[in-house]
Formats: structure tokens, sequence, C-alpha cells
């Protein structure tokens, strides 16, 4: 009896096994393919699945449970992998937004495409709360977290709600913590509010620029510095703007924020880059930048002859948008 009770233990097991899946099925269709591969990435991880010539695929792969990106070399999409589901996935390769899921695993998935759908929208955007009275934060504040509740969770793993629950906490916790100081911030920096100033800061040809030396004139402001790669990518962009409107009612001001034991390194920076403008060196003066709350460069600024803001956060010089802002202002 002892050995026909274990056998049927070890048959139990064996069954088991069998039906845990320690692996997980994708399959789908990529409309308008014009690859004949896809990759499914992570840190450390990499799995190639060949695209039949009608454009359909289907592959097993085994991952730790997480987030992935499948991408076709040129489009990306989000996915949330774990053993044991059979995915089903409909794109078309000229939108990737444009996903559809199917089977086991399209809940977390959905879920997924729910966050990132929020994530492009307004109520995603900092400065859309702090530019609020308290009365309106507050019910915006309410408003994000009763869209959050109400998003639904069925079937959605665990793991991933509970990742997604903490960056919306984390993000709300920002928001409150943040509103007093920001939202006094915005206000000041707001269109048509008098710019604060920068004062006798160096200049490049040795003598000294604060912005009240430039009334009359439209400025345009690149705060920047020479560690900064997206700054440094903006100079030939900038140049050339600085070159179409070398005889119009504006100047060029780039300060830059590096320390001062950088200083040798901006004016040579300068000198082989050949660049033009107003150039200023800040230093140990970080007046201007609080002032506009800047923790992120390249930042452009755009202000009026009156010295008022136009734009505290304009439009970058490679942006087209910049120069149908500049026509717009009848520079």
């Amino acid at each position: 009896m002892k050995k026909l009770i274990l056998l049927l233990l070890v048959a139990s097991t064996i069954v088991g096994c069998k039906e845990s899946k320690e692996y997980l099925s994708v399959s789908g269709k990529i409309k308008n393919a014009d690859t004949k591969e896809l990759e499914i990435l992570a840190k450390d991880f990499i799995k190639t699945i060949a695209v039949n010539d009608d454009g359909t695929f289907k592959d097993t792969l085994k991952v730790e449970k997480g987030v992935f990106t499948l991408t076709d070399g040129r489009n990306k999409a989000v996915l949330f992998l774990a053993n044991g589901y059979d995915l089903n996935i409909d794109v078309d390769a000229q939108d990737f937004t444009n996903i559809n899921f199917e089977g086991k695993g399209k809940e977390s998935n959905n879920y997924i495409l729910k966050k990132i759908a929020f994530s492009k929208s307004e109520l995603a955007n900092p400065k859309s709360y702090f530019s609020l009275e308290k009365t309106a934060f507050d019910a915006r504040i309410n408003e994000l977290i009763e869209l959050n509740a109400n998003i639904s969770k069925e079937k959605v793993d665990t793991f991933l709600i509970t990742k997604i629950e903490s960056d919306n906490n984390r993000f709300i916790d920002y928001l409150k913590k943040n509103y007093d100081l920001k939202h006094a911030a915005s206000i000041n920096t707001s269109k048509g509010a008098p710019s604060p100033k920068f004062n006798n800061l160096e200049n490049y040809d040795g003598s000294t620029t604060s912005l009240d030396d430039l009334k009359g004139k439209f400025v345009y402001i690149d705060v920047w510095a020479t560690w900064c790669g997206p700054c440094k990518q903006q100079i030939p962009y900038l140049q050339k703007v600085e070159e179409t409107y070398h005889d119009k009612n504006i100047e060029f001001v780039s300060i830059s924020t590096d320390r001062k034991n950088k200083y040798n390194a901006w004016r040579n920076m300068i000198e082989s880059k050949g660049m033009g403008g107003i150039q200023l060196f800040a230093g140990d003066d970080y007046s201007f930048s609080q002032a506009y709350q800047i923790n992120s460069i390249p930042r452009f600024i755009l202000i009026d002859p009156k010295g008022n803001i136009v734009d505290a956060n304009a439009p970058r010089p490679s942006d087209p948008g910049l120069i149908k802002l500049f026509d717009s202002l009848g520079i």
C-alpha cells in the first residue's frame, strides 16, 4: 500500500510539472511589416522572433516576470511578460501605438497601455497642476486619485499593479510636496510677467552684462553648460538662427551654468565652435536659474522688449516652432 501511495504521489508531481508552464508563448501579426524579424528586449535579455511573409509570427520564450520592449528595429512598444502567458499581439508597423492584445496576459498589457496613455495626457504634466490656485489644485489631485482607482485591475498581475500604483503615489506626493514652491515660480514666470533678471554676469568679451542692458529688444536666452550633450547638439541650430536674425530686433544670449573650475573649458568651447551672440558665465550666481526653476538643460527663454516673459520654456533652435513664434511676434 505504501508503495502504491508513493507511486501516486510521484505521478501527481509529474503531472503537476507538465501543467506548470516554465515559458510563455507569443504570437500575432504585424501589419505593413517591412522587416523579417522582431526583437523582445530587456536588461540582459534579447529574443529574436522571425516574421513570416504575411506578417505573422510565433515563438516561445522563458523570462523573468517584468516589463519588456517589442521592436521591429524602428518602432517600439511596451510589453509585460510572465511565464505561463499565451499572448497574441496585433500591431501596425506604421503606428506602434495601434496595438491590440488577446489571450492570457492581455489584461496586464492593456493595463500598461492605459498607463502610457495617461503619461501622454495633461494629467501627467506637473506644470498643469502647479499653475492652478489651491482649490483647483486639490480638485485636480482628487480627479487623479479617482482616475487611478477606477482603472480596471481584474486579472492584472499583482507585481505590475504594485509597481504602477507605487509610481502613481510618488507622483502625487511630488505634486503635493512641491506645490507651494512651484506654484509661486509658475506665477512669477508666466507669460506676460516681468522676467527675473540676471545682473552683471561676466561676458566673454571681458565686460559684464545684465538683462536690463538689453531692454528694447527681444531676448532669446539659452541656459546651457559645456558638459551637456543636448546643449552642444543645439549649438549649430542656434548659430543658424542667429545668422538669420542677426539684423533683427533680437539679442541671442547664452548663459553658462558651468562651475568655476570649468571656466577655461567654457572659453575654449566658445572659441573652438565659433559661438556667437552674447556669451555669459554665471559661475556661482544661480539666481536666474533658481528664479526660473531650471532643473534640466538646455532651457530656452524668450523675453520681449519691455522685459516681460513671452515663453519661459521656448522652443529649441532645432524646433521649427521657434521660427513660427518669431514670425508671429514680427521679429
